[in-house]
């Protein structure tokens, strides 16, 4: 069944009306994404995005408390990733940084950080918080515009869902490709099992329809990650649980027998995994 938008906070304030046009929108900009031609999918995302947030102005993107003001997401994303990193200072990269939260949060943390998104107007406004340990850049996740073994941790944070599902076999070799011997991948995404994650989950009950351009199941991720080099992969649960991929596999496999209803419910954290990646 799909959710009550009444019980999201970040969308309980707005009418019916409201969240059925941001479901439109999504749903008719996403398959212009998809239907990109490769040379053009970049340019294509850039202008689905903006044409969005000009159709709904509403958007939690817009209206919510985001960059180095916003105090407590910047704490509750640092105290997040904090302990799977190595100590400082170790260079960063987080691809889709969005408005810089964790990127300005792990700087003041005394690490390098380096940024990037595919939103201009996002790079310019974060231009005027960089300082030395902390920079931004435009990019898409696709083609990383680095070298070979240049960051020793790469975060993707609610991203790779949004990727087209051909970017996202490239941007895991371009990640693995310049993370150094025994650099992290950190990468958060939510579980295909538990979806729709994106606005379709109001309307819908199966494939999400919108910007979550493909959800992932962990079995299926850690496949993924595995034919793209990584070595040892460990999945971050609930309360910071570290488990082996292997046996948070076994685990999925057991919920996900379990009706959706019941899987909502009892998530043990494999809703929205961390996947912690390892460079041999």
């Amino acid at each position: 069944m799909p959710i009550d938008y009444r019980k999201d906070k970040r969308y309980a304030h707005l009418t019916p009306e409201q969240v059925r046009q941001h479901f439109e929108a999504e749903k008719i900009l996403s398959q212009t994404i998809l239907k990109a031609e490769i040379r053009e999918r970049s340019k294509t995302a850039v202008w689905a995005y903006d044409e969005l947030f000009r159709r709904i102005p509403w958007h939690p993107a817009l209206t919510e408390k985001s960059g180095p003001e916003a105090l407590e997401t910047i704490t509750a994303k640092v105290k997040t990733f904090l302990p799977l990193l190595p100590c400082p200072p170790a260079r960063i990269l987080e691809v889709g940084c969005g408005m810089g939260e964790l990127s300005y949060g792990l700087a003041r943390e005394n690490f390098e950080c380096l940024g990037i998104d595919i939103s201009e107007i996002r790079i310019q406004r974060l231009g005027e918080i960089t300082t030395a340990l902390l920079h931004f850049a435009r990019s898409d996740a696709t083609y990383l515009p680095f070298v070979d073994a240049s960051f020793d941790v790469v975060i993707s944070m609610q991203l790779f869902e949004h990727l087209h599902p051909d970017d996202a076999v490239e941007h895991l070799r371009e990640v693995y490709r310049i993370l150094r011997p025994g650099g992290r991948y950190l990468l958060e995404t939510p579980n295909k099992l538990i979806g729709p994650g994106d606005v379709s989950r109001f309307f819908v009950d199966g494939e999400a329809q919108g910007f979550h351009l493909k959800e992932y199941r962990i079995t299926e991720l850690l496949s993924m990650l595995k034919n793209y080099g990584f070595g040892r992969i460990d999945i971050v649960l609930r309360k910071k649980k570290i488990l082996s991929g292997r046996l948070v596999s076994i685990l999925e496999r057991l919920w996900g027998l379990l009706p959706k209803h019941l899987r909502s419910t009892r998530t043990m954290g494999l809703h929205n995994p961390i996947y912690l990646a390892y460079k041999k």
